[in-house]
């Protein structure tokens, strides 16, 4: 059934009639109009005009379910013969809406249809130019929304006096050409009234500065620069001002156009209390710093609201390149040992956020004094060492505090005592969190114990069962079945040696744990060791005739037990070694872990 607008229709009867049934188009009409066949179009227009008793053309509107009319369809496929016959002879359908407020123009500009455009806006409504849709967005907007230049310059061309407010994001005419890129729009919005709109509310935060950055365009901040300066003391929600915000982006010419048309952009802080200058740092960005340390030399001297300088923002956000590049500039030599507000250095951030990396270019350095204490009296090793024995540490704060103790950083005396009892005074969470890494580490150790003891029983090759050697292991001249037997020997005495430790842990109070656990991961790491090359030393002996089957076997297991002892190595021998010798010699499968690890 087609739904007809009738003049003098209750406003009330029509709402009861949307809330019933969703409005629908005559089946021929609709599917002439999308298909852009222009003569069933004609007839079908007819045939509905002669079935309503001849009422006035307004009454013949037929509407889709989301309100669409011919005119919006036929835009919307591309129909440039009917929209220009429905434009000659109907043309009061430009000016109807369907569900989302859009004209056919609005959907014209949206599809970047020159053409199109040019034949809605030639007709006798010549408003159309000024409808918004629910988005508060004129066909101007959209054909700038969606970076069609050409159309945008045609609609502007059609009317170069029309005032255009916001949209409800805020976004004017300009910050949209901005936006996009269009620097002829720019230069004709800043020229013409066209361009004109208030900042004020919550739309006071969408510069057309901001979006020029964005889009890394110097020229069009150049002619905002030049039509009006003023506008460029606006800051954004976060409190950034255009520095900011191009520094934020990488922006490294607009950082440059901006420090020289206005240095003091480098010395206003944003709403976190940081200043460009530190959010270069934090977020890596070396060619940047360098730059705006060029320019205004003193922005070194800079601290955030916590009192951290860019070495402080580098360290805690992990950028080690940036570190790397800084602690070459002997103009920031002051500042590598320099304090926060928390009494925390450089190599104390690092630290306490968890950059192994970032501490081991810290402590290449031999300006870094790795004696300092914060205000907790804490040096960086004492606050590895809390994240240690909390139980909680996370991956890469147990390869810090590794980096730490290979380089042979200090604790500080003034901790010790209350280090001793810090774990007695940890809460049930803590307590939990060592018993369920003691029991996941007991029920491998079993597993190897319980497959080495196997394996002890099932050699490769089997035994004789003939006399005088019968229950004698076939293979026991050969050198592989040695290696077998002493390596599966080996493993299955250190697996049972864990499981022991730990089960006399789990009977003592929460401080046992710890220790227990020290001497039972490197023991683990032995045994786990052990039983590779001892499934490798056997694997082989039974594939030895076939060369290339037994060296494949000899090779994958010897790559993958260095990298076992890699990892075990250094983060539970040479890291804990109290000796600087070790430390020395730690250093090289320490790196390789890093390496490795892309930690």
């Amino acid at each position: 059934m087609s739904v007809i607008k009738y003049p003098g229709l209750l406003e009330e009867e029509e709402e009861e009639k949307s809330q019933e049934t969703a409005e629908t188009m005559d089946p021929e009409l609709y599917r002439a109009t999308t298909e852009g066949d222009i003569l069933d179009f004609v007839r079908a227009m007819e045939q509905g005009t002669m079935d309503r008793h001849h009422h006035p053309p307004a009454s013949c509107v037929q509407l889709g379910p989301q309100k669409n009319t011919v005119l919006h369809l036929a835009a919307n496929y591309g129909h440039h013969e009917i929209v220009k016959l429905v434009c000659k002879d109907l043309s009061f359908f430009v000016a109807e809406k369907n569900v989302k407020g859009d004209i056919a123009l609005h959907i014209a500009a949206r599809a970047g249809d020159s053409l199109m455009v040019t034949l809605l806006i030639n007709t006798d409504f010549k408003d159309c130019l000024g409808e918004k849709n629910e988005e508060g967005n004129t066909a101007l907007h959209e054909a700038l929304k969606c970076r069609h230049e050409e159309v945008a310059r045609i609609l502007i061309n059609k009317n170069p006096n029309m005032s255009y407010l916001i949209n409800k994001e805020g976004k004017s005419l300009l910050y949209l050409a901005a936006e996009a890129g269009f620097i002829t729009i720019v230069k004709l919005l800043v020229e013409n009234p066209v361009g004109n709109y208030s900042v004020g509310g919550k739309n006071k935060y969408k510069s057309p500065v901001f979006a020029a950055i964005l889009g890394s365009n110097t020229y069009i901040l150049k002619l905002l620069w030049e039509y009006d300066p003023s506008s460029f003391q606006q800051r954004s929600s976060e409190g950034n001002n255009p520095l900011h915000d191009a520094v934020c982006t990488g922006y490294t010419d607009g950082v440059k156009f901006l420090l020289n048309k206005n240095y003091e952009f480098a010395y206003q802080k944003d709403k976190q209390g940081l200043y460009p200058i530190h959010s270069a740092s934090s977020k890596g960005l070396v060619d940047i710093v360098k730059l705006m340390l060029q320019h205004r030399p003193d922005m070194r001297e800079l601290l955030n609201a916590h009192g951290h300088n860019i070495l402080h923002m580098a360290a805690k956000s992990g950028k080690c390149l940036t570190m790397e590049c800084m602690l070459k500039m002997p103009e920031l030599e002051k500042l590598i040992n320099e304090k926060d507000k928390d009494g925390n250095t450089a190599l104390h951030l690092a630290t306490i956020h968890g950059h192994p990396k970032m501490v081991t270019i810290l402590l290449r350095n031999e300006k870094v004094n790795l004696k300092l204490a914060n205000n907790n009296r804490q040096t960086a090793l004492d606050i590895a060492d809390e994240h240690m024995e909390t139980g909680l540490a996370s991956f890469q704060k147990r390869l810090t505090w590794m980096a730490l103790r290979v380089f042979g950083a200090p604790r500080s005396r003034l901790v010790k005592t209350f280090k001793c009892t810090s774990f007695k005074q940890g809460d049930r969470q803590e307590t939990e969190s060592w018993r369920d890494k003691v029991n996941v580490i007991l029920i491998v150790a079993t597993l190897i114990a319980t497959v080495t003891f196997e394996a002890g029983f099932s050699v490769p090759g089997g035994y004789n069962n003939t006399n005088p050697d019968q229950g004698i292991a076939t293979m026991l001249e050969k050198l592989k079945f040695q290696e077998f037997i002493i390596c599966d020997t080996i493993a299955m005495y250190c697996s049972i040696f864990v499981a022991v430790t730990l089960i006399w842990a789990q009977q003592g109070d929460p401080s046992s744990n710890n220790a227990a656990l020290k001497l039972a991961l490197p023991l683990l790491g032995i045994a786990l060791a052990m039983m590779s090359i001892a499934f490798m030393a056997g694997v082989y002996l039974v594939v030895s005739k076939l060369n290339w089957l037994g060296n494949f076997v000899l090779l994958m297991g010897s790559n993958f037990t260095i990298a076992l002892v890699i990892v075990f190595v250094p983060l539970f021998f040479l890291g804990s070694a109290n000796y600087p010798v070790l430390h020395r010699v730690s250093y090289y499968p320490f790196c390789l872990v890093l390496y490795t690890l892309g930690a």
